[in-house]
């Protein structure tokens, strides 16, 4: 009893040495069994009863075992397990015995993986009992989420000072278990707001992208507008009861044409005048006239759609100045076209 005493307390001594090695346990509060099995190295003095005669064993690794186990894992460092062994031995004799072991473990975790065991067994072998106290140490590895897999080694003392090694290795299955989480996903990364076209808005908001630089754009990204109303004005003056359109003014005609065909929703009234020499009648047939000719070429010159012109003649009626002399006169025969438009105008940035 004394060399159990003294393999109890070291170990024990050790147990508290490491008491702050391994803080922390997968299988706290979890249940676990499982089959295992290894050899046993008998003592050389111990002996077996065969046909009412002591044998002794060959030595060394000379016998087998295979059983199981159970246990519970109470803190995040200890556990117990309980664990019944059927044995089998080799005698000197060339025959076999056959014996049960019974036992009881403390176990203490000194990492997640490495642990250490001390206990109490009653072993039996060839009709032969013998208490022991046994020590060992072992290694486990998780294999799936309720299987493990260990192997273990240790020593066992005898009250009668016998002293058998052992090795084992074996499963555990661990009632209740739960699934480690999954890893959480990798946060996406954030990319650093963009903004291609150098308008103040990033892309994420441009509903506009790739923006004249030039122009001012609103929240949205897009180019700001204005309203502006553009007019073209159209006048010719013609020689003396003529109604020919005098070749100086053929470029005001063409640009005249230009207009109309950059707005083609916009149509044209071509208005006729006269001085003051003739009569109120003549002068009206010439005022028409006029005004017929540029409508003519429009269309005829400038491919302007003839549904889009119309002509007017005023005969002397609305004078731009008084008919008082050559030169007054000259500037009233002349026909005259006003056309405004109003449109969206992109607002420039400031300078």
């Amino acid at each position: 009893m004394n060399r159990i005493a003294a393999v109890s307390l070291a170990v024990l001594a050790g147990l508290s040495f490491t008491g702050n090695a391994y803080a922390q346990s997968t299988n706290e509060g979890e249940w676990y069994v499982g089959p295992r099995l290894g050899p046993l190295g008998t003592d050389s003095d111990r002996v077996a009863i065969d046909n009412n005669q002591l044998r002794t064993f060959k030595g060394g690794f000379d016998s087998a075992f295979y059983g199981i186990e159970a246990g519970f894992q109470f803190t995040p460092e200890w556990g117990y397990r309980m664990y019944y062994d059927y044995l089998r031995g080799d005698l000197e004799n060339a025959d076999t015995a056959d014996g049960r072991v019974f036992g009881v473990d403390l176990m203490y975790n000194f990492t997640e993986s490495v642990y250490g065991t001390i206990g109490l067994n009653n072993t039996e072998l060839g009709d032969v009992s013998n208490r022991f106290v046994r020590v060992g140490a072992g290694y486990r590895e998780q294999l799936s989420n309720n299987w493990d897999l260990f192997v273990e080694g240790g020593v066992q003392q005898s009250d009668g000072d016998l002293t058998e090694f052992l090795l084992m290795t074996g499963l555990r299955y661990y009632f209740g278990r739960s699934a480690p989480a999954p890893a959480p996903a990798p946060a996406p990364a954030t990319a650093a707001p963009v903004d291609s076209d150098g308008d103040g808005v990033m892309d994420a908001d441009d509903l506009c992208p790739n923006t004249d630089p030039m122009y001012r754009v609103d929240t949205t990204g897009c180019v700001m507008y204005r309203n502006e109303t553009i007019t073209h004005e159209l006048m010719i003056n013609f020689a003396f009861d003529s109604a020919k359109i005098p070749a100086n003014e053929v470029g005001e005609l063409r640009e005249t044409a230009d207009f109309m065909k950059e707005y083609p929703q916009l149509d044209i009234r071509v208005e006729g005048h006269t001085d003051s020499i003739g009569t109120v009648e003549y002068n009206q047939g010439l005022s028409e006239r006029r005004a017929k000719s540029v409508g003519d070429s429009l269309i005829s010159d400038y491919g302007i759609e003839q549904e889009r012109v119309s002509t007017v003649g005023y005969s002397e009626n609305r004078p731009l100045v008084p008919n008082d002399s050559k030169e007054n006169r000259a500037k009233n025969r002349r026909i005259e076209a006003k056309m405004s438009v109003t449109k969206e105008i992109p607002v420039k940035k400031d300078n």
